[in-house]
């Protein structure tokens, strides 16, 4: 919530609407306060419940729930990591495809073909996307 203060603050300073036309602090402005919303909509249920399912060991609240927590934080902190540095190598469609193939067997486990087609169409539609909005994306050793 703090950063979404942070970013409305300066985005305000930065002025919201120029001549007519959104300035370059309104975006940011929207950002701030969509953040500061999404905050408050965790806060709010937090404050009001308690102490939520409390997993004890011990006597003491586990800090991950669940025994493949850890690996799974680190494994998603890791992805976009590697994911760019072998953009340029890999090009764009096919580390694309790679790391939303990843991140969907990461996430929750679904079946092989959902995964599949579920990358392959992310990364065809964002290759599409950046295309039309003549975004020039990295080719890769393969020249995709």
């Amino acid at each position: 919530m703090v950063f979404g203060c942070l970013f409305a603050t300066d985005a305000w300073q930065q002025g919201l609407v120029k001549r007519g036309v959104p300035g370059p602090g309104f975006l940011p402005f929207i950002c701030g306060i969509v953040l500061i919303g999404l905050s408050l909509m965790v806060l709010i249920p937090a404050l009001g419940s308690g102490k939520n399912q409390k997993m004890e060991e011990g006597g003491q609240e586990r800090f991950f729930p669940e025994k493949q927590s850890g690996r799974r934080l680190f494994l998603a902190l890791a992805a976009p990591v590697l994911y760019a540095i072998f953009l340029p190598y890999l090009g764009f469609l096919i580390s694309t495809f790679v790391f939303m193939f990843f991140m969907f067997r990461l996430m929750e486990p679904q079946k092989w073909y959902w995964v599949f087609l579920l990358s392959f169409s992310t990364a065809i539609l964002a290759h599409l996307l950046f295309g039309a909005l003549e975004v020039q994306l990295p080719r890769g050793i393969f020249g995709i």
